[in-house]
């Protein structure tokens, strides 16, 4: 046989070892450079090397003149996917943070989504089967190594020498829930690799399978437990039915961990020498339905757009969940992976996703129900067939385990990186027929692979240059925030800007700028004191007020749909009363505008409250117009108090106001609750005392001062 051209070879190692990186690393990369160390640098990863395994395959293409893939109507469902996302990106409420993923969600990203049906297309038509089987096992050799690293982290063991992992809630997946799915979904991937590989690398199987189930005993959370009885069962049920696959003595592995999960299930014991990770704040599965449902009649055809669903949150929730002590908690994903995309993708893209998830096992069971499999020889002389065969129970059971998850929690790029491996490899393997095409002079062929090549070498060139621009940019803006967490305000305010200049289209460095500008102008009226101001001191502190106003300005401008601008831009305008005529007026619009995009927010209720009242004390003001900005005051405090009753910034505000406006008993009421919140406070019990003797509050009784939400110390 002819040896292929040394530069097809070539094309071949690097299409192959690029797969092979991307499957061994996803898990366990991370980077300490940027505000988001997992998911962030994870993207970056797929990207990089995604675009150069496709772009060795299309240069081999080009060069040999030929290709196969496999002949599959699945294909058709990958790209309805992609066409979903692109149509919902296209169609966003933030088009940017759609397309990138951040500041929003990276996993649910257009970027990301297409970075992974481009893997899923070269992996399933370009591998070979026993490239699949090595893949299997690479991607078990890297979970073995999350797992390891998740134990010792859980266990306070920490082995990583960076001070953000000095925690024993980090791992190299993202939370709990993530690293307990993810071994859940691969347990029994490594009870069928245990059963085909041969020697050792038993050993290394058992290892992993003891590594998860310490794992799951740590995590303990029940719906994982579940996850683990439906994959044992699963596993039991395939055996039985194919019980000529393997000696069925195997089924003791499957058989013990489905009678240990039902235990943990059934029993939920405590084992108080064990290390207990805290449970994750997650959004309940009701609110999710309600919210997917009513984002769906507002956008039904392609949604809000990918990683929108904190913008669906904001507009859509239940005004009682202001009633729970979360009310200040803005959540970014829905319950499940399932409503999320129901809620950002729309019809279109729930659909295809479901299609996505549901294919795959229906081409398994068609595999299955006309492959038959003779092994009537001993269990060391497995056929290739029988060994792919047996790798594709393990990973069927597995996607069946993935589709739960997706339907009772979130995911982050791991898991989706894992689900579209799952899908790709099980394409791979019951895939039979190939497709050769020939590429001949001037045929129409030849024409579409030379312009997808160009293509994509043109837009894949262009966005590793955006993406690296883009990277940069975010270790600035991690670099500025530590400065200010330092209390280094200058060096802080230089990497801000610097990220500003870098990547112009976030709304996040923006908001975060006229912040860290504000603080820096706080800083330097401080520094200024009582004492005369010199021109340059003047001069400083008008372009800082500028300079806060127009950063704001630009977020909102940016993205005028993310309630945090507007948030964000009140405040600034409202920190800036003293020295700007219209800065109230500025303000009120500003959360105006706000509270139109999360109309049940009792924080942007409470600022508006505070901006009347703060008014009241200007100079020259009439009674009349006194009275006014008090009963807007008291409006917009009441309903702050109404959708969060243990409000207690918003309740004292309010009791100055039923003061101010001779309602002695209403302000009786509210300083009342107020003791009641804060029992320790020694200042509420003299006002009572005070209120209770007939006397009045003075109005320099203000309440305490919140930060806005997006603060630069804060990501």
């Amino acid at each position: 046989m002819q040896k292929e051209p040394l530069v097809l070879r070539i094309c071949d190692f690097v299409t192959k070892y690029s797969v092979y990186a991307l499957v061994f690393l996803t898990p366990l990369f991370f980077l300490p450079q940027t505000a988001e160390v997992l998911d962030f640098n994870k993207q970056a990863l797929l990207v990089l090397l995604v675009f150069i395994s496709v772009f060795a395959l299309l240069l081999k293409t080009l060069i040999s003149g030929k290709f196969e893939i496999n002949k599959s109507f699945f294909h058709v469902i990958a790209g309805v996917l992609f066409l979903a996302y692109l149509l919902s990106t296209i169609f966003s409420v933030y088009r940017y943070g759609s397309f990138w993923g951040q500041p929003q969600q990276i996993s649910e990203s257009a970027l990301t989504v297409i970075c992974l049906l481009l893997f899923y297309f070269v992996f399933s038509n370009f591998f070979s089967k026993k490239d699949i089987l090595i893949s299997a096992i690479v991607l078990s050799l890297s979970a073995v190594i999350a797992e390891l690293v998740g134990v010792f982290q859980i266990f306070g063991l920490f082995i990583l020498p960076f001070d953000f992992a000095k925690s024993s809630a980090f791992n190299t997946l993202g939370s709990f829930g993530g690293l307990g799915f993810f071994v859940a979904i691969l347990f029994p991937l490594a009870m069928m690799l245990l059963i085909i590989v041969k020697k050792w690398w038993r050993f290394f199987f058992a290892l992993q399978i003891v590594l998860s189930a310490l794992l799951l005993i740590l995590i303990n959370y029940p719906i994982i437990w579940w996850v683990a009885i439906i994959g044992s069962a699963l596993i039991l049920l395939l055996g039985i039915i194919k019980n000529d696959l393997f000696d069925g003595r195997w089924q003791a592995l499957p058989m013990f961990f489905l009678v240990v999960s039902l235990f943990f299930v059934i029993f939920n014991p405590q084992i108080n020498w064990l290390p207990h990770p805290q449970s994750e704040i997650l959004l309940s599965q009701k609110s999710g339905l309600d919210i997917a449902t009513r984002a769906l009649k507002a956008n039904p055809i392609l949604g809000s757009g990918p990683g929108t669903f904190a913008y669906d949150f904001s507009k859509f929730k239940n005004p009682d969940f202001s009633k729970t002590s979360l009310w200040n908690t803005a959540f970014g994903k829905s319950s499940s992976k399932v409503l999320n995309s129901a809620a950002t993708t729309g019809a279109l893209g729930f659909l295809a996703l479901l299609a996505f998830m549901i294919f795959p096992i229906f081409y398994g069971i068609k595999f299955f129900i006309r492959r038959e499999e003779n092994n009537n020889g001993p269990e060391a002389e497995k056929s290739p067939s029988q060994i792919y065969s047996i790798l594709l129970i393990g990973l069927s059971v597995a996607l069946i385990q993935q589709i739960i998850a997706c339907f009772v929690y979130n995911s982050n790029i791991v898991l989706d990186f894992v689900f579209f491996f799952i899908i790709a490899a099980s394409m791979g393997l019951v895939s039979e027929r190939k497709q050769k095409y020939v590429l001949k002079q001037s045929s129409a062929i030849t024409l579409g692979v030379t312009f997808v090549f160009t293509l994509f070498f043109i837009f894949g060139i262009g966005l590793l240059f955006l993406g690296g621009q883009r990277y940069v940019a975010e270790a600035s803006y991690y670099k500025g925030l530590v400065a200010y967490q330092a209390g280094k305000n200058a060096d802080g305010l230089k990497k801000l800007e610097t990220a500003v200049s870098l990547n112009s289209k976030s709304d996040l460095y923006f908001r975060q700028l006229s912040q860290a500008y504000l603080i820096n102008l706080q800083q330097e009226l401080q520094n200024a004191g009582s004492a005369s101001i010199s021109d340059q001191q003047k001069t400083k502190i008008q372009t800082l007020v500028s300079n806060s106003i127009n950063a704001a300005k630009i977020a909102t401008d940016i993205n005028p749909n993310d309630v945090n601008n507007w948030s964000s831009r009140g405040y600034v305008y409202q920190s800036l009363s003293n020295l700007l005529s219209d800065a109230e007026t500025w303000a009120i619009s500003s959360y105006d505008s706000a509270l139109k995009l999360d109309p049940s927010n009792p924080y942007l209720f409470f600022q508006e409250g505070s901006v009347y009242l703060a008014g009241v004390s200007a100079q020259g003001i009439s009674a009349d117009q006194k009275s006014q900005l008090l009963l807007k005051a008291q409006k917009q405090l009441e309903k702050a108090v109404a959708l969060t009753p243990s409000y207690s910034n918003a309740l004292y505000s309010l009791g100055i106001v039923y003061d101010l406006l001779g309602q002695n008993g209403k302000a009786i009421d509210a300083f009342t609750k107020l003791q009641q919140l804060n029992p320790a406070n020694t200042d509420i019990p003299k006002i009572l005392a005070n209120l209770k003797a007939g006397k009045s509050i003075f109005q320099t009784a203000t309440p305490p001062a919140e930060t806005p939400s997006g603060a630069v110390n804060k990501k």
